[in-house]
């Protein structure tokens, strides 16, 4: 069975839509004009060469407060979305990149959004935007369009799930927790960081996820300070190693999970053995702090304090929300300047709760992280892979 045999697809579509029309009712915006990936997934459920379509501007879709959204596409893909025509009008795009004649594309692009406007029965006026490159704001701007930020749209609608969501984020955590198993048997001594990512993307590929985000598998020196992108390092035995799967996953869902581990026979090292120690004990206490009701500041407040060594290189945040992509809201440590202080946390918001751990000039850093649904009890794993015995001694 596949995921999207036990998920109701128009439900979903219908419910992400329903979300977000009535956020945009809500804040009075009567259009939005989306390019971002996993806006448009989100609005109108159809998504084509998403990791080439967010660095281009090629599809997009046109999202009235009422009705019926309109899919602006990559014309040879319009076919794929055939069978959706009661759910979302496609018409394929004129986009305005890698032509001679630049402006006079963005020109038509511009006119035929301002026509789709008058059919969607919308005032072209005033349109919000999550991005837009040059060619594509001016046209729109000359044609007497005031462009304002969708984000405050798409952020307040993308915060709580739909039941058809977290359906599709249980079933991608079963994925996930393969994907970490095989990730784990494959450390071994001799191999190298990009042979344990290409494990990771094999998993998740095979089972119908998209692509990795980013190339997070660190190991040995390459864990402190912390860094993203795996290298052709070979681990060496008695290694640590951390990997943080950034995993877009089946209908585009995002998973950032984190865990490390130890590479060979050999024991840990004391050091080895305090860094993952902290870091363990820190995120399992911060779980228990996370309830629906609280706001993103008095989470802040009740949240574990990390030692003072480890302080500087601390992690962004240590919570933020994911849906189709890193999201927000998010929780600074209370040292920090809080980003969404005043936001609440609900039931049915997916965050992930996160940290780094090493200290300034050490040879050793651990990166953990847990994805979590909030239920009504406090929270619940989306994918419980186990810790390390070995490093927690």
């Amino acid at each position: 069975m596949s995921a999207m045999d036990s998920v109701d697809r128009a439900r979903l579509r219908a419910g992400r839509l329903a979300r977000l029309q009535a956020e945009m009712r809500r804040q009075r915006v009567e259009a939005c004009l989306l390019f971002n990936d996993p806006n448009v997934r989100y609005a109108v459920g159809a998504s084509a060469m998403p990791i080439w379509s967010n660095t281009t501007f090629v599809r997009c879709a046109l999202v009235p407060a009422e009705g019926r959204p309109i899919l602006f596409d990559y014309p040879n893909a319009v076919h794929l979305f055939r069978g959706l025509e009661a759910f979302v009008d496609v018409r394929p795009m004129h986009a305005w990149e890698f032509y001679d004649d630049t402006d006079s594309r963005a020109r038509t692009f511009a006119r035929e959004v301002v026509a789709a406007m008058r059919d969607l029965g919308v005032s072209p006026s005033r349109l919000a935007v999550d991005r837009l490159g040059t060619p594509g704001f001016l046209a729109l701007q000359r044609e007497g369009i005031a462009l304002v930020d969708s984000a405050a749209v798409t952020t307040a609608a993308r915060e709580i799930k739909t039941p058809e969501e977290l359906a599709l984020f249980d079933w991608n955590g079963k994925i996930v927790m393969e994907m970490l198993g095989n990730f784990e048997r494959a450390i071994v001594p001799g191999i190298r960081e990009r042979e344990l990512l290409a494990v990771l993307s094999e998993t998740l590929l095979r089972h119908g996820g998209e692509h990795l985000a980013t190339s997070t598998v660190c190991s040995g020196p390459n864990t402190n300070p912390w860094r993203a992108e795996a290298t052709g390092r070979v681990l060496e035995d008695g290694d640590l190693v951390y990997v943080d799967t950034d995993a877009v996953a089946v209908e585009g869902y995002f998973f950032c999970v984190s865990r490390a581990f130890l590479c060979g026979g050999r024991p840990p090292t004391p050091a080895q053995c305090e860094v993952y120690r902290v870091a363990h004990d820190w995120l399992r206490e911060l779980r228990v702090s996370i309830r629906p009701g609280l706001t993103c500041r008095e989470l802040a407040a009740k949240a574990p304090r990390l030692p003072a060594k480890f302080m500087p290189q601390r992690y962004e945040v240590m919570i933020h929300s994911i849906g189709l992509e890193e999201e927000s809201p998010s929780v600074a440590y209370l040292e920090d300047p809080q980003p969404n202080g005043d936001r609440v946390l609900q039931e049915n918001m997916v965050l992930v709760a996160e940290l780094y751990c090493g200290e300034v000039g050490g040879n050793v850093g651990v990166k953990l992280g847990d994805q979590l649904v909030v239920t009504a009890e406090g929270v619940r794993d989306l994918v419980p892979y186990p810790y390390s015995e070995a490093l927690l001694g």
